[in-house]
């Protein structure tokens, strides 16, 4: 198949046939499928759920994780990839007794199905994996430019106002040190762009309590949790929040050899960031679990141009009408920066993803190919 049709055409599609897949495989793995809904609904009525696929052993002592839609519209990559793992390498892997390969479908199935990278409270999911919530958590930078990257109105005289204080900015301070303001998660205002929020949301209360069930026995746990945004266009990096001295980095390096960048560093594309789901998800493992985790990021158009669509998303759902031709435009760019049209982007996403696949499982004890029927 053309890794390019592995591509869904909306969160509601792509959960059924990713139910329907995960059904088909327990003929070959044994299969446990634990669905945590929200409150909240999709476009068409529809349920909404975190959708955790277990493959091979319930309480595994070794797992795979690949997780897809952190950042709601971002989650037509890491389905995709998902949809590849249950057509081409689940029919075709053997698993040990302690072994299992989990696919978690849509980590903010509000963001995914309503096409935001945000979810249904306005935060970002991958801001909001935090013990403590402190309303003062803002960048002081954030706050001098909050009318600018919050906007009133689009009035184009008031905008390009608005822009060339940005611009400004940027000339002395530099577009990354812009990007780290614009996108690194502030806790103060609910409306705001990046905002993480005032309490751990629905979605990670779920997300948590699914890895501290299925994941309680585990001693070896790699993780995958796929992104667009940054980066050339179609390219992938491999980031990780972990800090370069951690076990975690150290683990993540020996499973995707040549591939991890850390956030907290400055060596990657992503400038460090606030309440990152690799850092909430490994005090939710059991102790002395051996844990790997990377972002894998994958490039799509100019940082400028996301963090415009960003913005502009952020003023249609605080103050516009996403149905009039203001909206449906912002709403196409953001899903085009986030998810390009283009069929050779897709293609190459989707084969990288298979080969981060693939290294994950050589280093994951218990799982090889099956032998040929």
């Amino acid at each position: 198949m053309d890794p390019a049709s592995f591509f869904q055409p909306s969160y509601a599609v792509s959960r059924e046939r990713f139910l329907a897949a995960a059904g088909t495989l327990a003929s070959r793995h044994d299969v446990v499928v634990d669905s945590r809904a929200l409150g909240a609904r999709g476009p068409s009525g529809e349920t909404l759920a975190l959708d955790f696929a277990v493959f091979g052993a319930r309480r595994p002592a070794h797992a795979l994780v690949l997780s897809s839609g952190t950042h709601g519209v971002e989650g037509y990559v890491g389905s995709a990839i998902q949809h590849h793992v249950l057509a081409n390498v689940l029919p075709r892997l053997a698993l040990a007794d302690d072994t299992a390969v989990i696919l978690q479908h849509a980590n903010n199935p509000y963001g995914f199905a309503w096409g935001r990278r945000v979810n249904e409270s306005n935060v970002d999911f991958n801001r909001n994996f935090l013990d403590a919530f402190d309303a003062s958590l803002c960048d002081p930078d954030y706050e001098r430019l909050h009318d600018e990257i919050n906007p009133r109105d689009l009035d184009p005289a008031a905008e390009a106002a608005r822009w060339a204080r940005i611009d400004a900015f940027i000339a002395e301070h530099g577009e990354r040190r812009y990007q780290q303001v614009a996108m690194g998660g502030q806790y103060r205002y609910p409306q705001g762009v990046q905002y993480g929020g005032a309490r751990q949301e629905q979605g990670t209360r779920h997300l948590l309590a699914l890895v501290r069930e299925h994941l309680a026995e585990a001693r070896t746990v790699l993780w995958l949790d796929f992104h667009t945004g940054l980066g050339a266009f179609g390219d992938c990096e491999l980031v990780t929040g972990a800090m370069p001295d951690s076990d975690c980095y150290r683990f993540s390096v020996d499973a995707w050899p040549g591939w991890i960048k850390s956030a907290t560093s400055g060596e990657s594309v992503s400038t460090p960031l606030n309440g990152l789901l690799d850092r909430g998800v490994e005090p939710a493992l059991p102790a002395g679990c051996r844990f790997a985790f990377g972002f894998p990021e994958y490039g799509t158009y100019d940082p400028m141009r996301m963090i415009r669509a960003i913005r502009a998303d952020n003023w249609l759902h605080a103050h516009g009408d996403p149905s009039d031709a203001t909206g449906r435009a912002i709403r196409a760019e953001i899903l085009e920066v986030f998810r390009p049209a283009s069929t050779d982007w897709q293609r190459r996403v989707v084969e990288t993803g298979a080969r981060l696949v693939e290294l994950g499982l050589a280093r994951l004890p218990g799982a090889r190919a099956a032998a040929a029927r």
